[in-house]
């Protein structure tokens, strides 16, 4: 990810991103020493790209986990009242609440308010993360974890980019998916994977991340008019 307006943090979930994602690109290089980089299909290293495969969508799960948590974090951390979170938000972390309009609720429970955004944090997290299926970090999945925890609604409409549309970088991302369970269940009868396979994939990925992260840095100033990290762009995605 290239970075811009640089004089502000980088962000942590970008940080573990590229400690992470240099594991794949550790498994890339080994391939390349192996087989050399000439055209043919390399059956002798199919382990080490079944292995990067894998491993790069544990990334991207870790990835968007990583950013939820830090987007709600810096909001709850620069509220000064509880209309900081969308409404939709604070309807469902004071579900108990029947009546009245969300804000006006929140408004009389002093600094207690705080105390019942964070059990609202620990609950869709364990939700989605702990207890959930998000070990499947589908569009689906991600925009429902997004919505509820920060309001940020439907952010996998905004995966698209020139030459992408947004449902072929979703069907994509599915593909990714889907190969990741053949091979944590079949293993050797999997479908084979190319080294071209990860390529794609991991610019795939790259591109998700950086749209995601600015897509939620965006929400952010909107509601708290500060910005805690730089944005970033992957070639011209941004």
């Amino acid at each position: 990810m290239a970075v811009t307006i640089k004089h502000l943090p980088m962000a942590p979930h970008v940080l573990a991103w590229r400690k992470n994602i240099a594991e794949v690109d550790r498994l890339l290089e080994i391939h390349k020493q192996l087989s050399g980089s000439g055209p043919g299909r390399r059956r002798d290293v199919q382990v080490l790209n079944k292995s990067a495969l894998v491993m790069l969508l544990a990334c991207w799960e870790a990835y968007v986990e990583d950013l939820a948590k830090n987007a709600f974090d810096v909001m709850l951390n620069n509220a000064s009242s509880p209309s900081v979170f969308p409404e939709f938000v604070l309807a469902i972390a004071g579900k108990e609440v029947k009546n009245g309009g969300a804000v006006d609720l929140w408004s009389l429970a002093g600094d207690g308010w705080k105390d019942s955004l964070k059990k609202h944090r620990e609950k869709i997290l364990d939700k989605y993360v702990v207890k959930g299926s998000f070990n499947t970090p589908s569009a689906d999945n991600i925009d429902r974890l997004f919505s509820e925890l920060i309001g940020l609604t439907s952010v996998s409409r905004q995966w698209h980019w020139p030459k992408m549309k947004n449902a072929v970088a979703l069907t994509k991302l599915q593909m990714l998916i889907e190969k990741r369970g053949e091979i944590a269940h079949r293993v050797e009868s999997s479908e084979a994977v190319l080294k071209k396979d990860i390529e794609m994939y991991r610019n795939l990925i790259s591109r998700l991340c950086v749209i995601t992260h600015n897509r939620t840095l965006a929400l952010i100033y909107a509601r708290v008019k500060k910005r805690p990290w730089r944005r970033y762009k992957y070639g011209k995605t941004s």
